[in-house]
């Protein structure tokens, strides 16, 4: 509900508590001639009025995620699923959750957090493609650091993961060697991830990661596609699990096989 509108509601509410029926068109002239008066009951009523104006938004943003959620379960988002990416989870499992994230987004901790319970709740059937969407230098290197790290070994990639999200402040102070000495004490194979970061693929990746994104319209982060569904911002776990209940009834789009798009030898 727009603010102007959500005023104009407290201000009816607040004066016409205390007003008959009969005195209504006299209170609304009253308003008309002495708009003053709207003013000074609103500045008696501050507190009220802010937790209006707070529920208003709140309602309406509610209502524009349930809207985009519905939309998406009659026609659900596809991310790319390439099989020789990192996916934590199970591969028979079958809810993807395709993330879009920017390690060095304090609200994406957040929302690396709350998918883990998420998947320790669902630990048989939820899986999770980590995808990027970097806003910077740095963030950008974080994530070719993974990248590298999961053609070595994608549970590595998955350490050096939860580990950055834990590490934030510390690698934004020191940059880039933190990212290098956090693989390294993590056990990366410190020639080989030279090698692999001067790869283009993997340059490539991310640009194709972040352009996808943008092509579903996604414009913060983090955002979570639970078959082909969104959950947008660091929600909590109440609406991971809401999602979930949806597309399990039938919406959605089922998780795309391992092995299916697979090239044979």
């Amino acid at each position: 509900m727009p603010s102007r509108l959500l005023l104009a509601v407290a201000a009816a509410l607040i004066l016409s508590a205390c007003a008959p029926a009969s005195s209504d068109k006299a209170l609304r002239e009253a308003l008309r001639e002495h708009p003053e008066m709207v003013v000074d009951a609103l500045s008696q009523r501050k507190p009220e009025l802010f937790a209006l104006v707070v529920q208003g938004q709140q309602e309406a943003q509610d209502a524009a995620r349930q809207a985009k959620q519905a939309e998406e379960l009659k026609k659900p988002l596809a991310p790319a699923v390439d099989p020789q990416r990192a996916i934590r989870g199970p591969a028979g499992a079958e809810t993807l959750v395709v993330v879009y994230s920017d390690f060095l987004c304090p609200y994406c901790a957040q929302g690396a957090k709350t998918l883990k319970e998420f998947m320790g709740r669902h630990p048989d059937s939820v899986r999770v493609l980590f995808k990027h969407y970097a806003t910077d230098d740095l963030s950008r290197q974080a994530a070719q650091v993974y990248e590298a790290l999961a053609i070595q070994d994608p549970k590595l990639a998955f350490a050096f993961h939860d580990a950055v999200f834990e590490a934030q402040r510390e690698i934004e102070q020191a940059g880039e060697p933190a990212l290098y000495a956090l693989a390294i004490k993590l056990g990366a194979d410190v020639a080989r991830l030279k090698k692999d970061l001067k790869n283009p693929a993997l340059a490539k990746r991310i640009d194709d990661d972040v352009a996808e994104a943008r092509a579903f319209g996604i414009e913060g982060t983090p955002t979570f596609i639970i078959n082909g569904v969104s959950v947008r911002g660091a929600a909590p776990i109440g609406e991971f699990e809401d999602v979930l209940r949806q597309v399990s009834r039938g919406g959605g789009q089922e998780a795309p096989c391992d092995t299916c798009n697979k090239k044979k030898p």
